[in-house]
């Protein structure tokens, strides 16, 4: 079944109205992903630095950071997705 959608009797479809819905998507984890940065930076400011040590050193802390690293990689992806969803806009106002 690989490559099969998992609902056959959905039509899926990549339009403008797709194009939107995903870039919200995105749009509000790349938020929660910004605002749970800052309250962490809060928070280690709160414990001080000798605590934050052993927190910084663990598996849990090295995974966050490569997660955030990867957010702050996948900007130019979502400006590219952007300027598609604004292209499409474009067009959508021309066929209309």
């Amino acid at each position: 079944m690989e490559g099969k959608s998992q609902y056959p009797e959905a039509q899926l479809e990549w339009n403008l109205e797709s194009a939107e819905l995903a870039y919200g998507v995105i749009a509000r984890y790349v938020e929660h992903a910004q605002v749970s940065g800052i309250i962490i930076a809060m928070l280690a400011s709160a414990l001080g630095e000798e605590r934050v040590k052993s927190i910084a050193a663990s598996e849990y802390w090295q995974r966050y950071m490569a997660s955030k690293r990867s957010i702050a990689d996948a900007k130019q992806d979502v400006e590219r997705l952007t300027t598609l969803i604004e292209r499409m806009r474009e067009e959508s106002k021309g066929s209309e």
